[in-house]
This record gives C-alpha cells, structure tokens and sequence, in this order.
C-alpha cells in the first residue's frame, strides 16, 4: 500500500533522478558557461570536457534500466498478477540489479588497473567493454580481457571496443 510519504519520497526522488541525467546528457557545447558583468567587459569561457561517447552511453543505458524496473515495479504492484508473475518480475529486479552492480564493479576494475575510462554493458552471457584511449593497443585490450574474465570466473564472452 502506498502512503503520502512513500508518494512524495517516489515523486521527489524520481524529479532528482530527471535532473541529473539532464544535466550529464547535456551537450558539451551547452555546458560552456559564460560569465560577465557588463555587456561590453571581456567574456571568459569556462569548457567542461568530458568524453561524450561514454556519457551519452551511459544515460541511454540508466535510461533502459529505469524503464525496465519501472515496468517490473508496476507488476509487483498490480493486485491482479498472480504470485508467479510477480515472483518472476522480483528475480528480474534483483538480477537487472545484480548486472548493473557488475557493470560498475568492472569499471572500477578497468579504470584502477588501466587508467582509462571505459564503459561496461553486461547482456546475457555477453560482455561489451567501450575503451576511450588515444592508442588502439592489442596488448591492453588482452590485459582488460583476461582481468574481466578472471573476476567473472571465464562465464561470459567479454570483447573490447576503442574509441
């Protein structure tokens, strides 16, 4: 049963939610900011850079992972799902939850190890790993490849993909 304050805490953590991914989804062209007190002084431009591939892939994945729990979430509420639909879409939540709980565990991993950003998206028995690095190199991709697999125990088909 949903009270008043689990309505409002919903209503204002999802209005948090929106901002931030607005404000990571704008583009970098958006976000220079320009400072100045009169309208003839000297304009000083401040640029925030950051890669925008891994940003951009980054929201349209907690985009798919909102959307997906809202769905699941809707089912566990619905008072006409039988028990099993809605066990069903509870072992959904927790391993959507569980993979993205990989997802950043990994990225950690790369970025400590590696020193490069990289994004990562687990799918089935699959993963896909986005390097952004300057240098395309074989010898780094194998070492980012056999460090997936040993912290996944050699379960998933891992590949490495720069940009």
């Amino acid at each position: 049963m949903i009270n008043k304050t689990n309505l409002w805490f919903l209503t204002l953590s999802s209005i948090i939610l929106v901002l931030a991914i607005y404000y990571i989804a704008i583009p970098s062209e958006e976000t220079n900011l320009v400072f100045s007190s009169k309208p003839n002084e000297e304009i000083i431009e401040t640029k925030i850079e950051e890669s925008e591939v891994l940003t951009a892939m980054r929201v349209s994945k907690e985009e798919q992972h909102l959307d997906s729990i809202q769905l699941l979430q809707e089912i566990l509420l619905d008072t006409k799902k039988t028990a099993d639909e809605k066990n069903e879409a509870y072992e959904q939540i927790k391993y959507l939850n569980s993979t993205k709980a990989n997802e950043e565990k990994l990225e950690g991993i790369i970025n400590d190890n590696f020193k490069v950003s990289s994004f990562v998206e687990i799918k089935d028995n699959k993963v896909k790993i986005t390097i952004v690095n300057k240098e395309h190199s074989y010898t780094l991709a194998n070492d980012i490849i056999a460090t997936v697999n040993k912290e996944l125990n050699n379960n998933f088909y891992v590949t490495v993909k720069f940009q």
